[in-house]
């Protein structure tokens, strides 16, 4: 189970981007064909379903392992795009939505939850059937109150998302069936309150983080009603969870201003264990900006940055065994890497052009070649994650 890639590192890469490669920004061309609300009319904050969240093809479901990228397109404004892979297929817009407060989309592709912003203090739950194209309310409109962070249940019959009153006052976790019933709370108000962020894999706990500068790691047993906190004292980041024990990969520090990357731990969340795998401390020090699992959970890709010399480098990718992080091996051909997932048909991974645009390279399952499938022209993209049916 992977964890949302957020490409949060902006390290400028010079590369020359071949002519061929499909571009995601909306044109005549290269977009699918929008519904009747086009890409270009102005998203406003608004109760209005139809003008804060317009859906750019009538119908789409994946039929293969399909990446999922978030850009931001201009106040407040997400779009979503799909690249099928395995082959490598075109760009499709989805769906573009107004300021948000989180999103998710079902693991098979077919739903988004997305918590819309209404009011300047209030926000709901909308969800989109891309199967169909159509939209409706879930949660009901509350004046003054946010529901924020939706999360799927492992088989998407159920919504969790955390709520919160004038935006900084929590009011606990609700779930509730996507049919409408079965709406209740699970957990109670907590200090800031808590980002959702998925299930851990065997759908027995949230993983969660404290809304607060740099965030934190922890997950909420469903049956128990406890918390298990990787430190509570320490800005981190769940970055990917994997089926077999030890199972959560961890970035400690990394966080807003100050050279990129942070230390990279190894979490059995079950007993609360920990190991560093490479970090600050390592030998020779380095830093980590992203990672994931291999599909098969034995190895773990990570974007690294030398931190042996007072100049800043460029990030680039490396894997290893997390039994022995210190003899992982640099894959040639990346510098300039930021997000980085590690899908079953080969590592994906994003880096910045010259001219500020974003590439999107795909590596062939043995590392011996690399494909840029495809380019946005925002420096920063938001989010990429894997959806398959």
């Amino acid at each position: 189970m992977r964890i949302p890639a957020a490409a949060a590192l902006a390290i400028l890469a010079a590369c020359t981007a071949p002519a061929a490669v499909p571009s995601l920004s909306p044109s005549p061309s290269s977009a699918a064909s929008p519904s009747s609300a086009s890409p270009a009319t102005p998203i406003v904050v608004t109760g209005d379903l139809a003008r804060s969240l317009r859906p750019l093809v009538p119908a789409w479901r994946p039929d293969r392992q399909t990446l999922i990228v978030a850009r931001s397109t201009g106040a407040g404004a997400t779009t979503l795009d799909a690249i099928a892979l395995d082959p490598v297929g075109p760009a499709t817009p989805l769906v573009t939505f107004g300021p948000s407060a989180g999103w998710q989309l079902r693991s098979d592709g077919s739903l988004l939850a997305v918590a819309l912003q209404t009011a300047a203090d209030s926000g709901r739950i909308a969800m989109l059937d891309l199967r169909a194209g159509t939209a409706r309310w879930v949660t009901d409109d509350e004046p003054g109150v946010w529901h924020r962070w939706p999360v799927w249940s492992p088989d998407g019959s159920l919504i969790f998302y955390s709520a919160a009153k004038a935006g900084t006052t929590d009011l606990g976790i609700v779930r509730f069936s996507i049919n409408g019933s079965g709406k209740g709370p699970i957990h109670g108000p907590d200090g800031n309150g808590r980002e959702l962020i998925a299930f851990t894999p065997d759908g027995a706990a949230l993983v969660w983080s404290a809304v607060r500068a740099g965030g934190s790691t922890a997950v909420l047993d469903l049956a128990t009603g406890r918390d298990r906190v990787f430190d509570d004292t320490t800005a981190s980041t769940p970055l990917s969870f994997r089926a077999p024990r030890p199972r959560a990969l961890v970035l400690v520090g990394g966080c807003c201003a100050g050279r990129p990357g942070g230390s990279l731990f190894l979490w059995d969340d079950l007993d609360n264990s920990r190991r560093p795998l490479v970090g600050i401390d390592s030998a020779p020090p380095a830093a980590i900006g992203g990672a994931d699992w291999s599909p098969d959970g034995r190895l773990v890709v990570a974007t690294l940055y030398d931190r042996s010399t007072p100049a800043d480098s460029s990030g680039r990718l490396v894997y290893f065994d997390p039994a022995d992080p210190g003899g992982r091996t640099a894959i040639s051909g990346t510098a300039g890497a930021q997000a980085v997932v590690w899908p079953r048909s080969g590592i994906v991974y994003t880096r910045m052009t010259a001219d500020r645009s974003t590439e999107f390279v795909q590596l062939a399952r043995d590392l011996g070649a690399s494909t840029v499938i495809a380019r946005v022209a925002e420096p920063i993209v938001a989010r990429i994650l894997v959806v398959a049916p």
